[in-house]
C-alpha cells in the first residue's frame, strides 16, 4: 500500500490557513485589505472577545454579484491579477486569491454583498463548505462576518492569547491601515465600545497629520515635520511623510508604507537609525511616518505569506533614502544636514532589545535582498531612552579586562585627566581612556539598584494628573501593565472616553520623566508584565545615576581620579554604563605604533 497520499481539499485548506491566518488580527488584515481594494470610502469593524468569537467587517465598496460572491471563496480566485505580467506590477493590497478561502476553511463565515442598493447575495460557509447561498437585501458594498475562528482546529485555538492581547493586535492592524489611508474613514468597535474612529482626511502630509492626531493625539501630530518635498523629488521621487522633532523620541512610532502597504523593512529602518545617529549624534529615535509611492514594477511584494515584507528592485534606493532622511532630520531640528561622512550602505552593528531584559518581540527579516544593509533590529525602550537598562553587548573589540583572572589588580599608572572628561591610564599593553561620567554612572547605578531592589521607592501623587496621549492599542498595552507599574509607584487613572492620565509616580522620578517612560512602555510591543517591576526599578536607578554622575569638563584631583577608578574596578560590570555605553576605550601598543 502506498505511503504517499493526496490530501483532501479540506485538509489542504487548513494547512494553507496556517500560513495566512495565525490569529484574529490576520483576519482583520485580510478583510480590511479587501475592503480598501474594493474602493471603499468607509470601513467598519466590530469585534467580540478580541476577535476570537466574532469579526465583522463592513464596507461601501463596489460589492459583488452572486457568481463572484461564490467564486470568491475558491482558492486562487481573484479579480486583481490575470497573468504573470500583472504579478510583476501589483498595485493592490491583495492579489493571491487566498484570503477568503483560507479564512472560510477554519471559521464560520457569512458574506452579504451587493453591487447596487437593492438585491444582493448572502453566502454562508462553515469549515470550507457552502451552507447557504441566497438573495438578500443590502446597500452597495460588502459585509463579512467571521465567527468561531479555528472552531474546527482546536490545537490552533488553544494557541490564541487572551482577549486583551488579541484585541490589541487587531487594533494595531486597524491603526496601521488608518495611517496608510487617511482618505478612508475607519472605525473599530469592541463589544459596542468604540476604540478607533478615524474620519476621512485629505491626501498628502497634512491629511496624514490629521490622521496621526486621531490615532496618537494632537501632541505628537504637532511635533511632526514634513519631509522636504523638493529634496524628495530630487533624491527619492515618490517619498513623502512626516518625521518627528527631538521632542518625539519617547515611544517607538516608526511606520514605513510602501505603495500604501505597511511593511517591516529592516533595510529602510536601519537606514533611518543610521541617519539619526549621523545627523543627531543620538540613539534616541523620533517618530517616523514614511511613505514610498513607487512604480509597482519597482517593488516585489510577493515574498512573504502575509505580504508584510517587500524587496526593492532598485539597489540604490536605501542609500538615497538615507540622504533624504538626513535632510528631513536636519529640518526637524531647524538646521541643514551635515555633509555625509560614510557611504550610505555601510552596515551598522546590531542593537540591543528587550530580550536582554526578559521580554520578547515580534520581528521579521527584510527579505534577504542583496542590497540590504544588514539585519539591524529595531531599537526598543532599552535603546531609545535613558530611563531603560539594557545589558551591555560587547563589540568585536571588547575592552581589555580591568582585573586579572584571579581578581588581582592589573598594574596601571595614572597619567592624569584630559579636558576634564577622560581619565588616562597607562597599562601593561597600552593606553586606557576612561570616560569619567560613564564610569561614575555605572558606580552610582549599581549602588541605587541594590537600594531600590531592597526597598521599593515611595510613590508621590501629582498635584494635577498628566494626560498621556496614546493610540488605542497603546492604551490597551499600558492597561495590561497596571499591576507591575503600581508595584513601583505608578498610578494610572482612566478618564472618560478611554484616555489615560498619570495620577502618581515614583518620588524619585519627575512627572515629565514618568510620563515619558509610560509612553515608551506603551509603544513597545515586546514588553510584558513578567519581571517588569524589577526592570522598572533598574530603569529608575539608571535615570538617577545619569543625573547624579560627574559631568564632563569637570576637573578632578588625582586622589578623586584614583578613587573613581578603584571603585569602577570593583563594579559588577565595569565595562559599560547601564545604557550600554563603554566606560573604557583602549589603544594598544600596536595601535599606537601604527599611528
Amino acid at each position: 500500500m502506498s505511503r504517499i497520499r493526496l490530501l483532501s481539499d479540506g485538509l489542504i485548506g487548513q494547512i494553507a490557513a496556517g500560513e495566512v491566518v495565525e490569529r484574529p488580527a490576520s483576519v482583520v488584515k485580510e478583510l480590511v485589505e479587501n475592503a480598501i481594494d474594493a474602493g471603499s470610502s468607509r470601513v467598519e469593524l466590530d469585534l467580540e472577545v478580541g476577535g476570537k468569537r466574532r469579526i465583522r467587517v463592513a464596507d461601501d465598496g463596489i460589492g459583488m454579484d452572486r457568481d463572484d460572491a461564490l467564486l470568491a471563496f475558491d482558492r486562487h480566485a481573484t479579480s486583481k491579477i490575470r497573468d504573470f505580467d500583472d504579478l510583476e506590477k501589483i498595485a493592490t493590497l491583495g492579489f493571491r486569491g487566498e484570503a477568503l478561502a483560507t479564512i472560510a476553511a477554519v471559521a464560520r463565515v457569512e458574506l452579504a454583498t451587493a453591487e447596487e442598493a437593492g438585491e444582493g447575495t448572502r453566502v454562508r460557509i462553515e469549515g470550507g463548505h457552502v451552507r447557504v447561498a441566497e438573495p438578500a437585501a443590502r446597500a452597495r458594498g460588502t459585509t463579512i462576518d467571521v465567527e468561531s475562528l479555528f472552531f474546527n482546529v482546536p490545537a490552533r485555538r488553544r494557541f490564541l492569547k487572551s482577549q486583551e492581547t488579541e484585541l490589541r493586535r487587531c487594533l494595531e492592524v486597524a491603526e496601521g491601515y488608518a495611517l496608510a489611508r487617511p482618505e478612508v474613514a475607519l472605525a473599530l468597535r469592541h463589544e459596542g465600545r468604540t476604540l478607533l474612529e478615524a474620519s476621512p482626511a485629505e491626501g498628502g502630509p497634512e491629511g496624514l497629520r490629521e490622521r496621526v492626531a486621531e490615532v496618537f493625539g494632537r501632541e505628537l501630530a504637532s511635533e511632526l515635520v514634513e519631509i522636504p518635498a523638493s529634496a524628495a523629488a530630487e533624491i527619492v521621487p515618490g517619498a513623502w511623510g512626516l518625521v518627528g522633532s527631538p521632542a518625539t523620541t519617547r515611544g517607538r512610532r516608526l511606520f514605513v508604507f510602501v505603495n500604501r502597504r505597511l511593511v517591516r523593512d529592516r533595510a529602510v529602518l536601519a537606514t533611518f537609525y543610521r541617519a539619526v545617529r549621523e545627523e543627531w549624534k543620538s540613539d534616541e529615535f523620533p517618530a517616523l511616518f514614511l511613505f514610498l509611492d513607487l512604480p509597482p514594477e519597482q517593488v516585489d511584494v510577493n515574498v512573504h505569506p502575509q505580504k508584510a515584507e517587500v524587496r526593492f528592485r532598485d539597489a540604490s534606493l536605501t542609500g538615497r533614502l538615507g540622504a533624504l532622511l538626513r535632510i528631513a532630520l536636519a529640518a526637524a531640528r531647524g538646521e541643514e544636514a551635515a555633509p555625509l561622512r560614510a557611504p550610505a550602505g555601510v552596515p551598522q552593528p546590531g542593537l540591543l532589545s528587550w530580550e536582554g531584559l526578559g521580554g520578547s518581540r515580534e520581528s521579521g527579516s527584510g527579505g534577504g535582498a542583496p542590497w540590504e544593509s544588514g539585519s539591524v533590529a529595531e531599537p526598543t525602550v532599552a535603546e531609545s531612552t535613558r530611563l531603560a537598562v539594557p545589558f551591555y553587548a560587547p563589540t568585536e573589540r571588547a575592552p581589555v579586562p580591568l582585573s586579572g583572572r584571579s581578581g588581582e589588580a592589573r598594574p596601571f599608572r595614572l597619567l592624569g585627566q584630559y579636558k576634564g572628561s577622560l581619565i588616562l591610564l597607562e597599562g601593561p599593553d597600552g593606553l586606557y581612556l576612561i570616560d569619567q561620567h560613564v564610569a561614575h554612572e555605572r558606580i552610582l547605578y549599581e549602588r541605587l539598584r541594590r537600594a531600590f531592589l531592597s526597598k521599593r521607592p515611595s510613590s508621590q501623587r501629582l498635584v494635577e494628573p498628566f494626560l498621556i496621549e496614546l493610540s488605542g492599542a497603546e492604551r490597551l498595552r499600558l492597561s495590561a501593565l497596571e499591576e507591575p507599574l503600581a508595584e513601583v509607584g505608578f498610578e494610572i487613572a482612566e478618564l472618560s472616553g478611554g484616555s489615560l492620565a498619570l495620577a502618581a509616580a515614583p518620588a524619585d522620578l519627575g512627572p515629565d520623566e514618568a510620563r515619558a517612560l509610560l509612553v515608551e512602555l506603551a509603544a513597545d510591543r515586546g514588553v510584558d508584565a513578567e519581571n517588569l517591576a524589577t526592570r522598572l526599578l533598574e530603569a529608575l536607578a539608571a535615570s538617577q545615576a545619569c543625573k547624579g554622575a560627574i559631568k564632563i569638563h569637570h576637573p578632578l584631583s588625582a586622589e578623586k581620579q584614583e578613587a573613581l577608578i578603584s571603585e569602577l574596578f570593583r563594579a559588577e560590570n565595569p565595562y559599560a554604563c547601564p545604557h550600554g555605553r563603554p566606560t573604557v576605550l583602549t589603544m594598544t601598543d600596536v595601535d599606537l605604533e601604527r599611528r
